[in-house]
């Protein structure tokens, strides 16, 4: 931590375009919710009241190059811990777990996971969700989209028959949506594994990786990460 505390500055990753996790207020130009919620509480144990805190937008696609490349110290952007990950950048202790989802338009047949079979699904490139469907349907026409909303466009558009991200991101995407009495978002995990979400840090850095877990287990401790959650996810 100490090249840190030296520039009192640190930048985080987050996503720019999920109302209540991660978004960028195009009236105020602060970047809002969860994920920005808790790399400010982090920033505020790690660098104290003169630290500097900025932050950049990622898309999924560029979430571990953010790091590996200088762009970001920590991202904080639905980026679940998976051991292909852990290849390239390091995580800090889960701060949040999800679950596999998918959404519908409330009059679609589409119940479950089986019911995907043959019909077109919206993911986010370099997504877990993009992988699972993938190896759950081979050959399945998919909507590819840069961001995490545009597999809602992709629903609300008519350009696929689902969506299929985390659990946690449909919830806040439908509940900002344009119409979302239209929409239904239906949990799948019980077919896969949880989503654990961590901090990614660039490998190498064991003081700054020690500190940044030691903050997120204090924010824990003190109730101030299910404080986060309630105020922008509820």
């Amino acid at each position: 931590m100490k090249d840190h505390q030296a520039h009192e500055r640190l930048i985080a990753g987050v996503a720019f375009d999920i109302p209540g996790m991660g978004y960028k207020n195009l009236k105020t130009h602060k970047i809002e919710g969860f994920e920005p919620g808790v790399a400010r509480a982090i920033a505020d144990i790690l660098l104290g009241a003169d630290g500097t805190l900025d932050f950049t937008q990622v898309t999924n696609e560029e979430r571990i190059p953010a790091v590996l490349l200088g762009r970001a110290d920590m991202v904080l952007s639905q980026l679940t811990i998976t051991p292909d990950r852990l290849e390239q950048v390091d995580f800090s202790v889960p701060y949040y777990v999800t679950r596999e989802g998918i959404l519908v338009r409330k009059d679609s047949p589409i119940r479950s996971l089986d019911d995907l079979r043959g019909k077109r699904i919206a993911v986010t490139e370099s997504s877990i969700s993009i992988r699972r469907m993938r190896e759950a349907f081979p050959g399945a026409p998919l909507a590819v989209t840069k961001l995490n909303a545009g597999t809602l466009n992709a629903v609300e558009e008519g350009n696929a028959d689902a969506a299929s991200n985390d659990l946690v991101n449909l919830k806040l995407m439908r509940k900002h949506a344009a119409h979302p009495d239209q929409l239904e978002v239906i949990d799948i995990g019980g077919h896969f594994p949880d989503k654990l979400y961590g901090v990614a840090v660039k490998k190498g850095r064991p003081d700054f990786l020690a500190a940044l877990n030691a903050a997120i287990e204090r924010l824990k401790s003190d109730g101030e990460i299910d404080r986060l959650l309630r105020t922008n996810i509820g």
